[in-house]
């Protein structure tokens, strides 16, 4: 018997614990999954007493996740969005492409060429984009090809190289000349209160504390910041003039070039961390060759 099935009697408790979570309070858990709010409760207390641990710290007006919970909520998100996927992919037409990527790639990189992207797949597939914020939402597979940030090695894929992992903090030019920063400003300069902070969990790419720690700087606290689980959101948060985000090279370079955003200090390039296309071992079709060499032509454009 696998452990997840002898520690958790029914199952169905972790789908309402993933519901809340994801949701942030049990009412909104109830309506979304059809029950009542204190059967979702009830579901939430006997999976904390199974577990052994307190998953919410629960207050008058509200529950939150504790460290422990928060941990649950990664996991189960990531295992359900993998058996969603599989769910999806079984009876679908052998002709769809499924190609999975981080969603600032897809949506700054990707979306703009779309039709260049399904004219590149060739032979008539049906493309579908498949979107995942963590590293473990990629262990269920079910994917023909995906484009992630990383040293080049997974488990079970192959993988080529895009293009390097260069990094530069990016602002809009009238915040930029409001912090009095520039592209030749010193990182001691930027403010940590203006940073817009990306959570680091189960991500490969650098964040603000591995940008100022190349600088040979402390880490920027983060107390009383908002932190944001999507890469895109950052940079539309930069766009909106609320603070200075974390630029990637191929990612902003068009926000940079037309003036919207400006860089406000120095670029790093990581040693070790790229952007790669995999795909699973043995899988390298003839579709994914045509893949590579757009994504390989898009970088040189």
């Amino acid at each position: 018997m696998r452990p997840l099935v002898r520690r958790v009697g029914r199952l169905q408790r972790l789908a309402v614990f993933e519901a809340a979570a994801r949701r942030e309070t049990f009412t909104a858990a109830a309506d979304e999954l059809g029950m009542t709010q204190p059967a979702v409760t009830r579901h939430v207390r006997a999976l904390e007493a199974e577990l052994g641990v307190a998953l919410f710290a629960r207050t008058a007006n509200r529950a939150t996740l504790t460290a422990d919970g928060e941990r649950l909520r990664e996991a189960t998100a990531s295992g359900f969005t993998a058996i969603e996927v599989a769910l999806e992919r079984l009876g679908a037409p052998a002709s769809e492409f499924v190609l999975a990527s981080i969603p600032g790639v897809a949506q700054r990189w990707l979306v703009p060429h779309l039709d260049g992207l399904q004219d590149a797949l060739g032979d008539g597939a049906d493309l579908r984009l498949w979107l995942f914020d963590r590293t473990a939402e990629m262990a269920g597979g079910g994917f023909d090809a995906a484009i992630h940030a990383g040293d080049g090695h997974w488990p079970g894929m192959e993988s080529t190289p895009l293009f390097p992992e260069v990094v530069f903090p990016v602002a809009t030019p009238s915040v930029a000349a409001e912090l009095g920063l520039d592209g030749g400003s010193p990182a001691a300069d930027l403010p940590h209160d203006a940073l817009l902070h990306l959570d680091d969990v189960d991500r490969p790419w650098m964040a603000w504390a591995d940008w100022f720690a190349h600088h040979d700087l402390g880490a920027p606290p983060r107390t009383g910041r908002v932190v944001f689980n999507n890469y895109a959101l950052v940079i539309q948060e930069a766009m909106a003039g609320h603070g200075v985000a974390l630029g990637w090279r191929n990612l902003v370079d068009d926000l940079v070039d037309r003036g919207i955003l400006v860089v406000v200090g120095p670029e790093v390039r990581h040693p070790t961390t790229g952007y790669h296309l995999l795909w699973p071992d043995g899988g390298r079709t003839p579709a994914v060759d045509r893949l590579a060499d757009w994504l390989a032509a898009l970088v040189d454009a």
